[in-house]
């Protein structure tokens, strides 16, 4: 259960001990903390410019993520997290983030002083399976994960492996873990790509839930619904150790996975049973989110000429700052061109309307020399959601942070449907 403050023993504050699996750059915890911190009638949308939070409002949280540079960027934003150690003593090797660089380290554990002192927030670079019920068991009021999207992704190229790929060992030891511990955490959120719903791991996951008796409700949501000018639709989960949701099994999309629980939105009308429709949000520009670049600056976002003379460039996925969508941002976004791995902005001063409403002119991209530009990682933060000063170490390349944003969560969402599940608890 979660822990009430002495110092507020008659209010309904609370705080929580979060277990956060598949970490990546802390999307969920981001999410989790917005929502405990934010007023119920402010809209959520409006948390995307939350700093770095200085004080948690949780009582402690572990990340655990294979990816160092996730990590590293982890520790970086959430200073209280320690970075640990994955050997057996961890207590004699425990390291810390004190300043701006990944490499500024100091020995200790959660205070200066004591190392033996316990643990509160840490993230650490070890494999789920590596995870052992006797570390869990106790340990938090809620999980999170966002498990690998790669077995249910339904791209062109992508095998669907689903339930048999190995990225799944991760996922499947969740499962065990979670059978396994007798004090089981109250709340649990997932996040996965779309493709995840009607998937066999998906099914072997439910029959756990039942089994532990969990209830769940299912979404499928995209930042769209939210205001955000960004198509991703990511399928969403969350359960509570309760008979509180219907836990309706669904093998395929329909139009109730799509609606947003009411605590999402301020200021728009519902209907009878209090839900809200992605059409009564408007969706905000580009503009809301990109910065002008100074000429140093926006060469190394600029689509190389030799691209725009090629003839597949006249497929390349553009928006103006007037547009009010872009594609889904990918991890691929820094590699490839194309709409699968997210938009391209148009730099042309003289434009008042959308790509949508006024096209380019496709028949000849070698005009547009010097006027297409990658969005930047700080812009792909803010459409995310996540703070975006100061938020990489300063030695991280710009390809990783492409792909650890593209990897991630949209906060916003994630915020969403953190203050519905652990609302009036």
């Amino acid at each position: 259960m979660p822990v009430t403050s002495k110092d507020d023993a008659n209010s309904s504050s609370r705080s929580y001990r979060m277990i956060e699996f598949f970490s990546g750059i802390g999307g969920m915890r981001f999410g989790v903390e917005n929502a405990l911190l934010s007023d119920d009638k402010e809209h959520v949308a409006t948390t995307q410019q939350i700093s770095n939070h200085s004080t948690s409002p949780l009582l402690s949280c572990k990340a655990y993520e294979i990816s160092q540079y996730a990590n590293s960027t982890y520790a970086h934003n959430f200073k209280d997290a320690l970075i640990a150690s994955t050997k057996k003593n961890p207590s004699k090797k425990r390291k810390r983030l004190k300043g701006k660089e990944s490499g500024d380290v100091q020995e200790g554990g959660s205070t200066d002083t004591d190392s033996e002192s316990p643990i509160l927030f840490s993230v650490a670079t070890k494999l789920v399976e590596q995870l052992k019920p006797k570390d869990m068991d106790g340990v938090a009021d809620i999980w999170t994960m966002s498990p690998p999207c790669q077995p249910f992704t339904r791209t062109w190229n992508a095998k669907q492996r689903d339930s048999d790929d190995e990225r799944c060992k991760g996922f499947k030891a969740i499962i065990s873990l979670l059978k396994a511990i007798k004090d089981k955490p109250r709340f649990i959120m997932l996040e996965n790509v779309k493709g995840f719903l009607g998937s066999h791991m998906l099914m072997l996951w439910q029959e756990c839930l039942t089994e532990c008796g969990y209830s769940w409700e299912e979404f499928l949501l995209s930042p769209m619904q939210l205001g955000i000018p960004n198509h991703r639709t990511r399928y969403y989960m969350v359960c509570e150790r309760s008979d509180r949701f219907s836990s309706q099994v669904r093998e395929k999309e329909d139009m109730e996975l799509s609606q947003l629980p009411t605590p999402c939105v301020n200021n728009a009308s519902t209907n009878t049973e209090g839900e809200t429709t992605k059409s009564e949000v408007e969706v905000s520009t580009v503009s809301s989110y990109t910065s002008d670049l100074d000429k140093q600056d926006v060469g190394k976002y600029l689509i190389p000429d030799a691209v725009l003379k090629k003839k597949w460039a006249k497929d390349l996925p553009v928006v103006s700052v007037f547009d009010k969508v872009t594609h889904c941002f990918t991890s691929g976004y820094c590699r490839q061109l194309h709409k699968s791995t997210g938009s391209l902005l148009l730099l042309e001063t003289d434009r008042s309307k959308s790509v949508v409403e006024e096209p380019i002119d496709r028949s000849d991209m070698s005009k547009y020399k010097g006027k297409l530009r990658r969005f930047t990682p700080i812009e792909l933060l803010k459409i995310f959601g996540f703070p975006s000063d100061d938020f990489f170490p300063a030695d991280m390349s710009l390809t990783h942070q492409y792909k650890l944003v593209g990897n991630s969560v949209n906060v916003n969402v994630v915020t969403c449907l953190a203050k519905y599940l652990l609302k009036d608890v």
